[in-house]
């Protein structure tokens, strides 16, 4: 994996559904001064960038591009530079927004510009990125699939609340039976495919045995830490998915407190939640916790977050040590 602080060229990308905005950082230069390009976001915009960067002597692979992790739209991105050898960094939206949120311009090349000067700034720390492992885009292809079938068997399951005719009514329950078998098929199709991969299927069985962690939160974990290879800490995770609390303080007359950030992966919180509310009620240990602090005059709110944070706590917990969750509470005399 090359350092960052050898590269010699960093190059900023923003990227978009159609477009890629790319933008070379020039050292002592300023925003109006960045060689900036357009290209296609397929294959042949990719060969039209490094035609644009030989015509500044620019060796592609001497050089790093840096680009905001927008899913599917990075990817193929992503994936050719991967395959061509090309250092590549994927950066976390919300990081590119909160280090440029004032005093600039908001348009694509604006964007490609202030990325190139922000990976150059922040080289130090940044460490070249992988596209994903082939199994995980699998698994999210299939937990998006589950997703989109449970939202769907949900709104039908909403609407026949209100249906008075039965004719109306026997075809939207017999829709709603169809969904619910595709979900089961879908779920052993993703039980299948955990299997097939003998590191994910490990880590998938420890993450179960968690009071309140099933399949579907499990899953989405697996997913979005890349199996436990992007981030070192819980912390670092909680702080990726905004369950961990931030303050607000300033000098003597700023007293904001500590609150969640709404602006984190909301998916993750919502399945975090349902998890937390299910170890509650199943885990004696986590009940007595909610309970004890409920008392002490914490609303539900900051105490479901605590809990939470416990449960990613104990995922990460459990993967380090590679043995599953053992509850102390019942070896207690």
């Amino acid at each position: 994996m090359k350092d960052l602080t050898t590269i010699q060229h960093f190059i900023g990308c923003d990227v978009s559904k159609d477009t890629l905005d790319f933008a070379i950082f020039e050292k002592g230069k300023t925003y109006g001064s960045f060689q900036h390009i357009q290209v296609s976001n397929n294959l042949e915009g990719f060969q039209a960038l490094r035609k644009w960067l030989r015509s500044f002597k620019i060796n592609i692979k001497e050089s790093v591009i840096a680009m905001e992790h927008t899913g599917v739209y990075s990817n193929a991105l992503a994936e050719w530079c991967f395959k061509k050898d090309i250092t590549f960094v994927l950066l976390h939206p919300l990081d590119v927004k909160n280090a440029g949120a004032r005093g600039r311009n908001k348009n694509d090349k604006a964007d490609a510009q202030f990325i190139a000067d922000y990976v150059y700034t922040m080289r130090e720390k940044l460490t070249p990125s992988a596209p994903e492992a082939p199994i995980i885009k699998k698994l999210r292809q299939l937990h998006n699939e589950r997703q989109l079938a449970v939202r769907t068997r949900a709104s039908y399951l909403n609407q026949v609340k209100t249906v008075t005719d039965s004719g109306t009514r026997h075809r939207m329950d017999k829709l709603t039976d169809v969904f619910t078998e595709q979900i089961k098929a879908i779920e052993n199709q993703i039980k299948k495919e955990i299997k097939s991969d003998d590191a994910i299927n490990t880590n998938y069985e420890l993450l179960i045995s968690i009071p309140g962690i099933g399949l579907v939160n499990a899953l989405m974990t697996i997913i979005a830490t890349g199996n436990f290879t992007r981030f070192q800490t819980a912390r670092q995770y909680a702080k990726f998915s905004c369950v961990s609390p931030l303050s607000n303080q300033s000098g003597t007359s700023v007293r904001g407190g500590d609150h969640v950030s709404h602006a984190g992966h909301s998916e993750i919180k919502s399945l975090l939640t349902e998890g937390a509310r299910s170890a509650i009620n199943h885990d004696a240990q986590l009940k007595a916790y909610y309970e004890r602090k409920r008392l002490q005059g914490k609303s539900h709110g900051c105490v479901i977050n605590a809990v939470k944070f416990k449960l990613i706590c104990r995922m990460f917990a459990v993967v380090e040590r590679q043995s599953k969750y053992v509850n102390t509470e019942a070896y207690r005399s």
